[in-house]
């Protein structure tokens, strides 16, 4: 859930457990987060290039941020992967993060076609 601080114009966004990240009125937060999980793919995959480039965009369907998508990666200290999509444009809109880190937990290259 989140909240709003009026005094500051801030929306708080409650990450996977109790403390709050600071962000702006569209939840985007724009310095680069403390990932708690340093040894994620989140960690690894969300470099202050990529962070700089996405962190104001929010997705069409739900309003989903890529700070919102990182929260238990930026909150908590033992996540392996650290990401969730908020929706399926996360995917799309959120892709320079979301691939490759899909590609690194499943072992899969840049290139791999799914078959059926």
């Amino acid at each position: 859930s989140s909240g709003i601080n009026a005094e500051y114009g801030e929306e708080f966004i409650m990450g996977c457990g109790s403390s709050q990240i600071a962000a702006g009125a569209n939840g985007a937060i724009s310095n680069f987060p403390n990932i708690q999980s340093t040894h994620s793919l989140v960690a690894k995959h969300v470099t202050q290039e990529i962070w700089d480039k996405l962190h104001e965009h929010v997705t069409a369907t739900s309003g989903f941020t890529l700070a919102k998508a990182i929260a238990c990666a930026v909150e908590f200290d033992n996540q392996h992967c650290g990401i969730y999509a908020g929706d399926w444009d996360s995917y799309k809109d959120f892709a320079a993060v979301f691939d490759p880190i899909i590609q690194e937990y499943h072992g899969i290259s840049a290139d791999a076609k799914h078959t059926s």
